[in-house]
């Protein structure tokens, strides 16, 4: 594991196939950029701890590369962070942001796809408290796709915002944008809103968006509560459930053991799993 300690300027050269791990322990402001060499397969998983942070983050993905990138929140304060992707001609990324952080958090996301064949998915995955998003994927070059896929769980008293926007510009035919977001929320006493937006200015496309909000199910619950589940316990599993999905994102098996672990650490053990009418 690579630690990087309370330092302003960081960059991640990733030149050869392989996994890495890098923990940025008490970097209060941090100017971060990937290298993402032509060709290569990647695998990063980055967390970062302490009181606060304010991440400044630019992905750079050269030709035919094929990198995941998992950005994990295990901060004990703020976090504001903004991500700016580029990338180069058939440059493949999928870009995760997992935040099961209690503090506030807020994220500007940019992916420029400028060459032709470049693709980018971004997943994001959160317990909200309060937590504000914005997420945007602009085609520049024909055939190009992109997909952003978001994941929330949304507790009492929690402010959630998601806002997704896909745009395809003139010339960009061929290229594709679709978005999926899904939030359940734990309660009434809560504000969630996601604003899926779609900008197209070329007619041979493919776009979509697609959202869903609500309560847990109360059959659901009902049916969990059966088995000898307590409600919390049973609001856990559910919001597992939701949040789990965020996983997939790493191609290594330990490490997925180890997320997933964590995750059901944090939600069943936290007090996150409250529910109010």
């Amino acid at each position: 594991m690579r630690i990087v300690a309370k330092q302003r300027e960081e960059t991640i050269f990733l030149h050869q196939d392989g996994n890495e791990q890098v923990l940025l322990q008490d970097c209060r402001d941090l100017r971060l950029r990937i290298e993402v060499g032509a060709g290569v397969h990647a695998c990063v998983w980055i967390a970062y701890d302490g009181a606060e942070l304010t991440l400044h983050s630019e992905v750079n993905l050269h030709e035919n590369c094929d990198v995941q990138i998992l950005f994990w929140n295990r901060l004990h304060g703020q976090l504001n962070m903004d991500v700016a992707v580029n990338g180069a001609q058939n440059a493949k990324a999928q870009i995760g942001f997992g935040d099961l952080a209690q503090q506030t958090s807020t994220y500007h996301i940019r992916s420029e796809l400028s060459a032709s064949g470049m693709q980018v998915k971004l997943w994001s995955a959160c317990l909200a408290g309060w937590k504000h998003w914005t997420m945007e994927c602009v085609h520049h070059a024909a055939h190009s796709e992109a997909v952003m896929q978001n994941f929330a769980v949304v507790r009492e008293h929690g402010d959630y915002l998601m806002r997704a926007s896909g745009r395809i510009v003139k010339g960009a035919y061929g290229s594709s944008s679709h978005q999926t977001s899904r939030v359940l929320t734990l309660s009434q006493k809560q504000r969630s809103e996601v604003v899926p937006i779609l900008y197209i200015d070329e007619n041979d496309v493919k776009a979509s968006h697609a959202t869903t909000m609500g309560q847990p199910d109360e059959a659901q619950l009902y049916y969990l509560h059966s088995r000898g589940l307590s409600d919390a316990q049973a609001l856990g599993l559910l919001t597992y459930g939701y949040l789990m999905p965020i996983a997939e994102l790493l191609d290594n098996e330990e490490w997925q053991i180890q997320l997933r672990a964590e995750i059901e650490e944090k939600v069943m053990n936290d007090g996150y799993t409250t529910h109010s009418q």
